[in-house]
């Protein structure tokens, strides 16, 4: 994984990537961190947008960011995430 951090939003459709930072209100944190949203998480987008779906440690999720949270992710070009 040699590429900079990007948010996790800037994904596209089969990119995968590592989680490496999540920033943003408390709460929203702990609540994603709660549905298995952590750094180190390995990630797959499936389907960009507001919502995105995304496939984090092979289950897959409805993301709703805004403000209140960011979560950013180091791509990758491994096929096996």
């Amino acid at each position: 994984m040699s590429a900079n951090p990007i948010p996790i939003d800037l994904l596209n459709p089969e990119d995968n990537g590592v989680i490496v930072d999540m920033c943003g209100d408390p709460c929203h944190l702990k609540r994603l961190q709660e549905i298995g949203v952590q750094i180190g998480c390995s990630v797959r987008m499936v389907c960009p947008g507001k919502p995105c779906m995304v496939c984090i440690e092979g289950r897959r999720l409805s993301l709703r960011l805004d403000e209140t949270a960011e979560i950013f992710v180091a791509p990758s070009t491994s096929e096996n995430l």
